[in-house]
């Protein structure tokens, strides 16, 4: 038999936390001299792996953690009319690797140019912060197509695939 009680089930329930009710913003680089959040299609908030290796203890296989590793990082955006959003990311990735004169950007010293940084922000249904993540020198790794088609009346999209260097939250190790 199930024990359920409708008056202990209303006074545990909680307010879940929506996945649309979030920001992503890039910032600390020149390439982008507006606010870019309002762009953002979708995105996701970042995971970290903490890498594992094996030492013998007592002659058994006894697992530790070593460095925490972080993958590849995408958002979505959407075009707006003139596409400038999608052009400050294609003159970054140029600034990363120019094709036409093989020049590279110089990542020393964390120059401005080279790296950014990107927060994500997840809020509440009141629009109240939960949680920031903090993604350090990152940078575009893939600029993504825009699929242009008849057919469709849905806004263009396309998506940036960002390497970074690790994230912090803020709260927790910030």
């Amino acid at each position: 038999m199930v024990d359920f009680n409708l008056s202990s089930f209303k006074s545990t329930y909680r307010e879940y936390a929506r996945a649309y009710t979030f920001y992503a913003n890039i910032l600390n680089t020149p390439y982008f001299v507006e606010n870019n959040r309002y762009l953002v299609y979708a995105t996701t908030l970042p995971a970290a792996v903490n890498d594992e290796t094996e030492v013998n203890w007592q002659g058994h296989r006894y697992k530790i953690a070593t460095t925490q590793t972080y993958d590849d990082f995408t958002i979505s955006f959407n075009v707006d009319t003139d596409s400038a959003i999608r052009t400050q990311f294609l003159t970054w990735a140029n600034f990363l690797n120019n094709p036409v004169d093989n020049m590279h950007g110089d990542p020393a010293g964390g120059n401005p140019q080279y790296f950014g940084q990107i927060h994500l922000t997840h809020l509440n249904p009141r629009g109240e912060e939960i949680q920031k993540f903090i993604l350090d020198n990152a940078w575009p790794k893939n600029v993504g197509e825009i699929t242009l088609d008849y057919t469709t009346k849905e806004v263009a999209k396309f998506d940036v695939v960002f390497a970074y260097q690790f994230h912090t939250i803020e709260g927790i190790n910030a």
